[in-house]
C-alpha cells in the first residue's frame, strides 16, 4: 500500500480513515470471510467512509511463539498459525498444541487424535546462548556438548575477566556460574555487572559445592540470592535435571510475540 507502520496501525484503530483504493486493496489481499474466525484470529472492524454507520471486518493471523521440530534438536520459531485441518498427511509442516505452547512439526508425524493446524508461516529463530564459567574445563564442556543437544548454544569460560569481555559486547540469555573460580575469587563481580550495569534479569545459576563446609560461602551465596534473584545448584550438579530447566525457560515462551 506504500504506507508507513504508524499509519497503518493508526487506520486499523479507526484513528484515520481508508480511501477507496486502499479497501480494494485490503479486499483483494484478505477476501471477504463468509464465517467468524476462530479464536486465535484478530479482528479489525475498518469504518466504510461512505457509509459511516457500517464496518467492513478484515481478518488477520498472529504471530506466536513456537518450538519447530524437524528432528531431535529443536529450535525456536515464530509461527503463523491458520485454520485447524481435517487432514495433516500431505502438509509439510502443521502446528499443534503441547502444553501451554505450539510445536511444529512435520504433517506425517501429526499424533493421532491430536488437532492440527495449517502454518501459513514459519520463521525459525536462532539458537539460544548461555555462558557457563568454571574454571575446571571439564564442566564448561560437559554442559555444552548436553544443552547441543537441546538447540542450546553454550560458549565456555574458564575466568571472570573472559567471560565479562565477550559480556559487554553481546550479552547471553542465561548464565552457569561457578561460585569459587580460584583462590579468593568469585563469579560475584559477573553477576554484580549483569545485574546492575547491565540491568538483566536474565536467568543466572550458582554452582558451588562449598555450602555445606564454608559458611562464609553460604552466607555470600545467600546474598547474592537475595540482592541479584539467583538459583542456586549445588555440585555434583545432575546436568540432565539443569539442561531441562534451562530448556523449559528458553524454550516455552507463553504467548504472542
Amino acid at each position: 500500500m506504500g504506507l508507513e507502520q504508524v499509519s497503518i496501525q493508526q487506520k486499523f484503530s479507526g484513528l484515520r480513515g481508508w480511501t477507496s483504493a486502499q479497501r480494494a486493496l485490503l479486499d483483494q489481499k484478505f477476501g471477504k470471510p463468509d464465517s467468524p474466525p476462530p479464536e486465535d484470529i484478530t479482528t479489525f472492524h475498518i469504518p466504510d467512509e461512505k457509509k459511516p454507520t457500517q464496518y467492513k471486518t478484515i481478518y488477520k493471523s498472529e504471530p506466536w511463539n513456537a518450538i519447530l521440530k524437524l528432528s531431535n534438536i529443536p529450535q525456536r520459531c515464530i509461527l503463523d498459525r491458520g485454520h485447524m485441518l481435517e487432514s495433516s498427511a500431505e502438509e509439510t509442516l502443521i502446528a499443534i498444541k503441547e502444553n501451554e505452547g505450539w510445536v511444529v512439526i512435520p504433517g506425517a508425524k501429526a499424533p493421532e487424535g491430536r488437532p492440527a493446524f495449517k502454518v501459513l508461516r514459519m520463521t525459525p529463530l536462532p539458537a539460544p546462548r548461555i555462558a557457563a564459567l568454571d574454571d575446571c574445563a571439564d564442566i564448561p564442556d560437559g554442559i555444552t556438548a548436553l544443552f547441543a543437544r537441546q538447540g542450546i548454544q553454550v560458549s565456555a569460560f574458564n575466568d571472570v575477566d573472559s567471560l565479562l569481555e565477550v559480556v559487554r559486547v553481546q550479552p547471553f540469555e542465561a548464565y552457569i556460574l561457578d561460585w569459587s573460580i580460584d583462590t579468593d575469587v568469585t563469579s560475584e563481580p559477573a553477576i554484580e555487572y549483569i545485574r546492575e550495569a547491565q540491568q538483566s534479569n536474565v536467568p543466572i545459576t550458582i554452582l558451588t559445592g562449598e555450602l555445606r563446609t564454608q559458611q562464609t560461602v553460604g552466607s555470600d551465596i545467600a546474598r547474592m540470592v537475595e540482592r541479584y534473584k539467583v538459583s542456586v545448584v549445588e555440585k555434583p550438579a545432575i546436568l540432565d535435571i539443569l539442561v531441562k530447566t534451562f530448556y523449559n525457560i528458553l524454550f516455552h515462551i507463553p504467548g504472542r510475540n
